[in-house]
């Protein structure tokens, strides 16, 4: 069973993943402990955890913030998804479900073949790409990388939840993550490989263009 910490801790990250908490903005203690229905002490406890793990600052005399999303870190995420995604693919290869490719590449390609997308065709589609990235790194068997990867993931979601990226990038995201699927259901490692590269320079352009403009 969880304790209170930890469940304060997954209902405030996912507030801020979700983007309900936003970028910068102040968190009353107060608010989230009537909120939550838990006491001062998990709460500053899981504040504290979060603190560490970049998603809020926490200012001397001014208070507790929802951390900003910077270039920087937009650059950190892809620099450690660009080194160890293509490690935890050829770790996880041989165990990779083909049922589940297979189940996943219809997804993106029914969201392909949408001539209108809606909020929820969208949310879709990041249920796909989820999926996609967590089922290679399940099988990886590596609980120290999985746990890594989770917080990388994370923060990748709530990137990609604040980004205004056009309708065109995700189909182009889709059609990328296809190959990479074909190229694993191929058995050919090191085309899968070459295509999640791709795909990741593609995702990491398209989440900067979105924040600069």
């Amino acid at each position: 069973m969880k304790s209170l910490k930890e469940k304060a801790y997954e209902q405030i990250k996912e507030m801020i993943v979700s983007g309900k908490l936003k970028s910068n903005e102040r968190i009353d203690e107060e608010v989230l402990t009537a909120l939550l229905k838990v006491s001062r002490t998990p709460i500053r406890e899981a504040i504290n955890q979060l603190k560490q793990e970049d998603w809020i600052n926490i200012i001397p005399r001014k208070g507790i913030f929802v951390s900003n999303i910077s270039l920087k870190e937009i650059k950190d995420v892809f620099q450690i998804r660009t080194h160890f995604e293509p490690i935890i693919l050829e770790m996880a290869f041989e165990q990779l479900n083909k049922d589940e490719l297979i189940e996943l590449k219809n997804g993106f390609l029914d969201f392909i073949n949408k001539k209108e997308h809606s909020n929820q065709d969208n949310l879709n589609f990041d249920y796909l790409d989820n999926s996609f990235h967590s089922l290679i790194l399940k099988n990886c068997n590596n609980n120290f990388i999985i746990k890594m990867m989770k917080n990388i993931y994370e923060h990748n979601m709530r990137i990609r939840t604040l980004s205004s990226q056009p309708k065109s990038r995700r189909i182009n995201a889709s059609k990328e993550h296809i190959k990479i699927i074909d190229a694993i259901l191929e058995n050919n490692l090191q085309k899968a490989i070459k295509e999640l590269k791709y795909h990741n320079l593609k995702a990491k352009e398209g989440f900067f263009n979105s924040f600069i403009d």
